[in-house]
């Protein structure tokens, strides 16, 4: 793959002017030149983005700063989610799970007649997959930071099953990241081995990630809901997997038919559409949009200030970004320098 590392100006335009392809790949260019050049100025004056990363037909755009390298290991927040929504796909395939359908009662036998029983034979895996529960409580900043609590706490599943639906489980969406601990939960009641090693072997080995840091909390398993540590390259080969439909450098890793359903719209959110509606919404732990122009569909795994694994499809194009994660501005500001000015790079 040929890489195009920018870190200064000078760089830019020295990489630029070489070749964008790796031998083999198609003729037609990747990137768009003028695009690329502008892309780099926007980045360096958006300190708060520490990393992008683009691969597109075998050519690669590399921009680090602020002393982040390709070997800088970061906490990708809620893009963890996404990752758990993957290893259940590749649970399903094993035959650890029988479907998305199961209810929690299956996973939780002990808490069948205790408070809250009657929801856990109404909530599925399929509702915390797409984070509609029905649970209620919506995830805000500060209310992650009274979870991280909880999770470093014992009693923290007892207090998960025992929460009162407030709506129908699959009615709506509601953003929660008790949830996708309590998936992380229930995929490791069902594993032979603990979850990380499961992850390891799994998902990590086969795509060269060797070494990803996955906190756990006080129950012993690694944190659903944020806390994986990856690097930008590593970020990119999860999403160079997905575009490919699961498969890596010949293998399989997540089952194609998983990865379809994980980024086909599930349910609507409460993000405004702006685009093609139907595109616009949720799958199992990914992020569904359209991008500006063409509206061409797309999905990310999207995690607290900027840091994103932004797939488009029909672009053929993955995009990666690690950023200092201090607020929503950031993770608007790079959203906004993904979809307005890196895609235009692919076109």
């Amino acid at each position: 793959m040929a890489d195009i590392p920018c870190t200064t100006r000078r760089t830019a335009l020295a990489a630029l002017a070489g070749t964008f392809l790796a031998p083999g790949a198609r003729s037609q260019p990747a990137w768009n030149t003028e695009r690329i050049q502008a892309l780099e100025a926007q980045l360096r004056a958006a300190p708060h983005v520490r990393a992008l990363l683009m691969e597109r037909r075998g050519a690669s755009f590399a921009y680090y700063q602020q002393g982040t390298t390709a070997s800088s290991r970061i906490n990708v927040a809620s893009v963890t989610k996404s990752v758990v929504s993957l290893l259940v796909g590749i649970a399903i395939e094993r035959g650890a799970i029988a479907s998305v359908e199961e209810p929690l009662a299956a996973f939780f036998p002990e808490h069948a007649q205790g408070p809250g029983a009657a929801a856990l034979q109404r909530v599925t895996l399929r509702h915390l997959l797409t984070m509609s529960s029905g649970f209620g409580r919506a995830t805000t900043y500060d209310d992650y930071i009274d979870l991280s609590r909880r999770l470093y706490a014992p009693g923290f599943l007892a207090y998960a099953l025992a929460r009162p639906l407030a709506y129908e489980p699959g009615s709506r969406f509601q953003y929660d990241s008790t949830d996708t601990h309590l998936l992380a939960l229930a995929l490791a009641r069902r594993l032979k081995v603990p979850l990380m090693e499961f992850a390891q072997e799994a998902l990590f080995r086969p795509l060269g990630i060797d070494g990803a840091e996955w906190p756990a909390g006080h129950d012993g398993v690694p944190i659903g809901a944020a806390e994986l540590r990856l690097t930008a390259p590593e970020m990119l080969r999860i999403g160079q997997m997905m575009r490919a439909g699961g498969s890596w450098q010949g293998r399989q890793v997540v089952p194609a038919a998983f990865v379809r359903e994980a980024t086909t719209r599930k349910i609507a959110t409460d993000i405004p559409p702006r685009g093609r509606p139907e595109l616009w919404g949720y799958g199992y732990l990914f992020w569904l949009s359209s991008i500006p122009g063409d509206d061409l569909p797309a999905y990310n795994a999207s995690g607290f200030g900027g840091q994103f694994i932004y797939v488009v499809p029909a672009l053929e194009v993955v995009v990666v970004t690690l950023t200092d994660a201090i607020s929503r501005a950031v993770a608007i500001q790079t959203a906004t320098i993904i979809r307005e000015t890196a895609l235009a790079a692919a076109r």
